[in-house]
């Protein structure tokens, strides 16, 4: 069996520790995807590994989405293969029952329910056409919002899930590395980066820049999409990076009639070492006869464009073994982004619960 990348090089290339980034033995208090709300029917329950913790999910009678530790508090049987009954949820082993909160509200063999009798409950959403956890009873109000989209109805759509052989944190950092732009993307442009932290474990961060016209490729550019290039990422907790691109583009540098595109990255471990990443298409809802038809087309150009990022990126995060020592001052946006991830809030669902935070 191959070594995984952290477990080469170790005495040649030792890796920088950090408290939360890169850390697979941390879990940050986040949104965390389940699955598409649609794989959860009414009266149904499933367990899910969600960054190496089991987690019960079950949708009561009346639809809603509940979520508990994924093991039955008497002899250990998964949660998963039981049966939702009276909008409780109940273990198929010896039928003790759990409400909503995880608590054990009936045992069959006795009335006495003992203290040690319930679980840990998660507090849960469904958006964008998914069901999401939170690592906590008490977490955030929602799942992040694209910031040019809140309040405003939404058409979304589901992309593939891919995995990564490194940490979700490294695989984030794709989107603000000005430095790849020019070596892998072949934009060459001085970018103006704008970075911008608020107090809910946010972060924004803005690269924008004029294209250059110094080969054929940027001539084409300039002439058919105009002068300015600019994108944005919206960070959420280390788990969710929310995309905006084609930001103040104009057709022939005269017509602002080229929309822009937006996509989310939702990330998470399989507990093996390993990054699961989600991508949901976003758009908003268009009125009208062709409304419904223009939102699906732009949603399919969005997953287009992630293609052609992929197909660029992919081998680098297949292979990298991420190191943090030799940081030039042009990836300040990185250097930025790892210090707010290590202030991260750290959940239980932590191996190493020494930086825990109730």
């Amino acid at each position: 069996m191959e070594l995984h990348n952290t477990q080469k090089n170790i005495n040649t290339q030792p890796l920088s520790t950090h408290r939360v980034f890169n850390n697979w033995n941390v879990v940050a208090k986040g949104w965390y995807l389940v699955c598409e709300s649609k794989k959860l029917k009414v009266s149904s329950v499933n367990s899910f590994n969600i960054n190496g913790q089991s987690i019960a999910i079950f949708r009561d009678g009346h639809g809603k989405v509940h979520a508990m530790d994924g093991y039955c508090a008497h002899m250990g049987v998964d949660l998963g293969i039981g049966k939702v009954i009276n909008n409780n949820l109940r273990c198929f082993f010896h039928h003790w029952q759990y409400d909503k909160n995880g608590d054990c509200v009936h045992i069959p063999a006795q009335k006495e329910i003992p203290k040690k009798a319930c679980l840990k409950g998660y507090r849960t959403s469904e958006k964008y056409g998914h069901i999401w956890v939170y690592p906590s009873k008490n977490g955030p109000d929602d799942v992040l919002e694209i910031p040019a989209l809140e309040g405003v109805d939404i058409v979304s759509r589901a992309g593939k899930s891919y995995k990564r052989k490194c940490h979700y944190h490294i695989t984030m950092i794709n989107g603000i590395d000005p430095q790849h732009l020019s070596t892998v993307h072949g934009i060459n442009i001085k970018m103006d980066i704008n970075i911008k932290e608020d107090t809910s474990n946010r972060i924004d961060i803005e690269l924008r820049g004029e294209v250059p016209a110094t080969n054929i490729k940027e001539k084409i550019w300039k002439y058919v999409l105009g002068n300015n290039y600019a994108y944005s990422m919206k960070y959420a907790d280390g788990t969710l990076a929310a995309l905006t691109t084609m930001k103040d583009v104009k057709l022939f540098n005269k017509f602002k009639i080229i929309p822009e595109l937006y996509m989310l990255f939702a990330y998470k471990s399989d507990g093996l070492q390993n990054t699961i990443v989600n991508t949901i298409f976003v758009t908003k809802k268009r009125k009208g006869l062709f409304g419904p038809l223009k939102s699906h087309f732009i949603l399919w150009i969005t997953s287009q464009l992630l293609k052609v990022l992929q197909g660029e990126d992919g081998e680098v995060y297949e292979n990298i073994r991420f190191k943090t020592d030799c940081l030039l001052p042009i990836d300040a946006p990185v250097a930025k982004y790892i210090k707010y991830i290590n202030g991260l809030a750290v959940s239980k669902w932590s191996r190493d619960t020494k930086h825990y935070q109730k």
